[in-house]
């Protein structure tokens, strides 16, 4: 007769643990200093390593590679103060997404979604700059952009579901709206070459945005 056994569970220490969780956020805050200053090509796992005072096998370990490390920074950028969180489900989205009146709705989306893009929009770049040769980096590229669709189109849901969007756009087009405005591309091309702030970048958005998806905008449509 075959006896089954119910598997020993693992012990957990939390001051493992916790060393663990320093060890990678020492290692995140290496590589983004890496990655922002000198791109994809010029970033090795060694460099990384040294910069987080840990061996290069511990990075490998914790996040399997530099394509891996690449995208956890940049979800850990979107998550800002709360990593563990999924985005739509943090406080600052929950908020967003509940706000009945929809010229409030835009402005706080504006102000939240251009604090996110400034703390992103250069890791994207990186991205974006090797992806023609890279592939791996195209794939990831194309996962994030189409994981920034996934959000907006939630936000698109709840606006259209406060008001009447303009000349009739259903969600899809309202989506593809927000994803050109609010993108870290147009952001980047605001920021570097026409040197807005990132606080006019967001006064531009709300403008912008609620031209376009309201029925009646408070403010129209205006160059930044």
């Amino acid at each position: 007769m075959y006896m089954t056994e119910t598997p020993p569970r693992k012990y957990r220490s939390p001051k493992r643990k916790a060393a663990a969780e320093r060890t990678r956020e020492s290692i995140l805050r290496a590589a983004d200093a890496l990655f922002r200053e000198h791109g994809w090509s010029g970033t090795t796992i060694a460099a990384i390593a040294r910069g987080a005072g840990v061996s290069a096998e511990t990075v490998y370990a914790t996040f399997g590679g530099k394509l891996a490390l690449l995208e956890a920074l940049v979800e850990a950028c979107v998550r800002r103060d709360a990593p563990q969180i999924p985005l739509l489900e943090q406080d600052d989205r929950r908020k967003v997404l509940a706000t009945p009146d929809p010229a409030r709705q835009i402005a706080l989306f504006a102000r939240d979604i251009a604090a996110i893009l400034a703390q992103v929009a250069p890791l994207m770049s990186v991205v974006q700059g090797a992806a023609a040769s890279v592939p791996e980096l195209a794939d990831l590229y194309r996962r994030l952009q189409e994981g920034r669709r996934r959000n907006l189109a939630v936000f698109a849901g709840a606006l259209a579901r406060n008001a009447p969007l303009a000349g009739a756009a259903q969600t899809d087009a309202a989506t593809a709206t927000l994803w050109r405005l609010a993108s870290p591309e147009l952001f980047t091309l605001m920021r570097e070459i026409e040197g807005q702030s990132v606080e006019q970048y967001a006064d531009w958005l709300e403008r912008s945005l609620a031209a376009l998806l309201l029925d009646q905008p408070r403010n129209e449509c205006a160059e930044p």
